[in-house]
């Protein structure tokens, strides 16, 4: 089972599960954890291959797909017997959220789609298929101060870049190939899943300066229909949970008190 941490307040408290994104962990949530406990419960899991589950089968031998990652999100809510919860996913672990709401929406309260990814534009295909040409040529830990880099260039967010590479210490190479080749095929494997019209009240929170995925998140929310919300966190980059904390807990924290 994925590894997990669990803070419970209380049974008259609602869940949130909270997922972190490709190359991070439970530790990208830390400036969440104070003030969303005052309200909820959190459940933070470690996808395969991340954090505390580096090791093990579910790192050696799971699909490294958005729909296993999520099936294995929902073994552990079901090991853990919970109730109907709000889900929260950073970056790529939003579309694990929106996996797992697609298959599960009896088990979905609400989504908040934090550093959403929706789809791969045509510059990101293009430096994928880049790093594609010389991942095996470059030093690891350089690949990985790259992609910090292309993702939150700005001086200003190197915070958010820094932890990045924190919690990326445990993603092997191996599991990081595994990850590489999810990320490659995101746009085949999303196919429409958001253009739909959303039946579960879902937040996209987005960094101002995250121009990778800022433009096409904003078709997402234009086709979500009246279930779609949006909101712009300013002086935030791509991982806006980080740059901007306060914002960032007041908006998301406001959004799920009125879906309760």
């Amino acid at each position: 089972m994925l590894n997990y941490k669990v803070f419970d307040r209380g049974e008259d408290r609602q869940w949130i599960v909270m997922i972190h994104g490709a190359g991070g962990s439970i530790e990208v949530w830390y400036r969440q954890i104070t003030d969303f406990a005052r309200h909820f419960n959190l459940l933070l899991v470690d996808l395969a291959g991340h954090g505390g589950s580096a090791e093990g089968k579910e790192a050696r031998h799971t699909l490294f797909d958005f729909e296993s990652q999520a099936e294995q999100v929902m073994e552990v809510v079901e090991h853990l017997h919970l109730p109907r919860a709000h889900f929260m996913g950073l970056s790529l672990g939003s579309i694990v959220v929106r996996f797992i709401a697609d298959r599960h929406p009896e088990q979905v309260t609400s989504m908040v789609l934090a550093g959403a990814v929706t789809e791969l534009c045509w510059e990101s295909r293009m430096l994928l298929r880049m790093a594609n040409l010389v991942k095996h040529f470059i030093p690891y830990n350089l690949m990985k101060r790259v992609i910090a880099k292309v993702l939150m260039p700005q001086e200003r967010y190197k915070g958010s870049a820094a932890l990045f590479l924190r919690s990326a210490r445990r993603l092997s190479f191996e599991n990081f190939l595994k990850v590489f080749k999810m990320v490659s095929r995101l746009n085949e494997q999303v196919g429409s899943l958001f253009k739909e019209k959303l039946s579960i009240p879902t937040l996209y929170l987005m960094g101002e300066d995250d121009y990778f995925f800022l433009p096409q998140v904003h078709e997402a929310f234009r086709q979500g229909g009246e279930q779609a919300h949006m909101v712009i966190v300013p002086e935030a980059g791509h991982v806006c949970n980080i740059d901007n904390k306060q914002f960032f807990n007041e908006a998301s924290i406001a959004f799920l008190k009125g879906c309760a």
